[in-house]
């Protein structure tokens, strides 16, 4: 009996000690306990400081990778031969014209030699079955149709060579364009490279006027305020007389046979074929003109002073006597042009030397028409 109670006891003992809480910590006694307390301690304090030195790392997302092409080499197309056309012409001097340079003047009817210099670009030979043409434009003296030899002997490609032809200069004023090629044996008609155009000859035909002094418009004044028209007096000129007087000569021109749009290319006062009287140029110095628009010719048209401004001036009989062009008495008279006059004065720089005799020269009218000093125009037109 007693035995059983025991096994019973021991029985529920060991039930008990089954329903116990299995987290509650034993405290251990003894020496070892300070010992285990310690290390339980220093455990703890480890393992909180691996979590504070060890924070979750961030993951950064997953990167798709991309891929970058391989560049391609693109195929370099070798350069293409341009063939060389049989037929073509330039030419290898800065200038085409070797004589009659564009724009030249000429004379009406003036005979003229025009060459070109011109080279064989092409790849074939040029020989003496090759021509040089009348394309179009101004035939000056050759008509349509017209044609001669390029050359008496060969041209090779690469090489240059001289062609010349004839002209004549038409009759009336204006400028002429006259246009050239080359024709092949077989008829091909070809002309400079690129564009396969022709060459030209372009010249200005001149006129040339020789105008006389109108004399019912023309005359002298001197200081004194005479007044003597061509015509009224027996002498017209220009200097100081016996009381030493300064005398000025006014000439007018009819420019009216001009046409308004001509191109005054030259201008000249023919001063020759004067009696001269003393000695002008000794004591009254040099003589110049002056355009003056004057009206009836009276004694208020005579000019005291003169400061400049004058179109020609001569020093001395052989300057008189050499007639040559002035730039300033050109464009004075192509402003007037369509007026249908041109008027000038004429003086000496000294009015009077002070020795009572005439010191002058003089233009005298043939049956009361003065010839003399003579207006001297060229022109062209567009």
């Amino acid at each position: 009996m007693r035995k059983t109670l025991f096994f019973v006891a021991f029985l529920l003992l060991i039930l008990a000690a089954c329903n116990l809480p299995t987290n509650v910590p034993v405290t251990p006694s003894g020496p070892d306990a300070a010992f285990t307390q310690m290390a339980q301690t220093v455990a703890a304090q480890l393992t909180l400081a691996a979590l504070k030195a060890s924070p979750t790392p961030n993951i950064p997302p997953t990167l798709t990778p991309t891929n970058t092409p391989i560049p391609t080499n693109t195929p370099i197309t070798p350069p293409t031969n341009t063939p060389i056309p049989c037929l073509a012409v330039g030419w290898s001097n800065a200038t085409i014209d070797v004589t009659v340079p564009d724009n030249t003047i000429m004379a009406p009817g003036q005979v003229f030699v025009k060459t070109w210099r011109l080279t064989n670009i092409g790849s074939c030979t040029w020989n003496s079955s090759y021509q040089l043409i009348f394309d179009k434009g101004d035939g000056m003296g050759v008509s349509a149709g017209y044609a001669q030899p390029l050359t008496s002997g060969t041209v090779a490609p690469g090489q240059t060579v001289d062609v010349s032809v004839t002209l004549t200069a038409p009759s009336t004023p204006g400028t002429y364009t006259g246009y050239w090629r080359f024709r092949d044996p077989s008829g091909v008609v070809f002309g400079l490279a690129p564009n396969n155009s022709p060459w030209i000859v372009k010249i200005k035909v001149a006129q040339t006027l020789t105008l006389k002094p109108i004399s019912s418009e023309s005359g002298i004044v001197n200081g004194e305020g005479f007044v003597g028209l061509v015509g009224a007096t027996p002498l017209i000129g220009v200097g100081d007389g016996l009381t030493n007087v300064a005398v000025q000569l006014f000439l007018s021109y009819d420019i009216s046979s001009i046409p308004n749009n001509a191109i005054i290319t030259e201008a000249k006062l023919d001063m020759r074929n004067y009696t001269k009287n003393g000695e002008p140029f000794t004591g009254l110095g040099v003589l110049n003109v002056y355009y003056q628009d004057y009206g009836a010719l009276d004694a208020t048209d005579y000019v005291a002073y003169v400061p400049g401004g004058n179109l020609e001036d001569w020093g001395s009989e052989a300057a008189l006597n050499n007639v040559e062009p002035s730039p300033l008495l050109k464009t004075s008279l192509q402003s007037k042009l369509g007026t249908g006059r041109f008027k000038v004065r004429f003086q000496f720089v000294n009015f009077t030397d002070g020795d009572a005799t005439i010191d002058a020269l003089l233009y005298n009218p043939s049956g009361g028409v003065l010839n003399n000093p003579a207006l001297i125009v060229t022109y062209t037109l567009p």
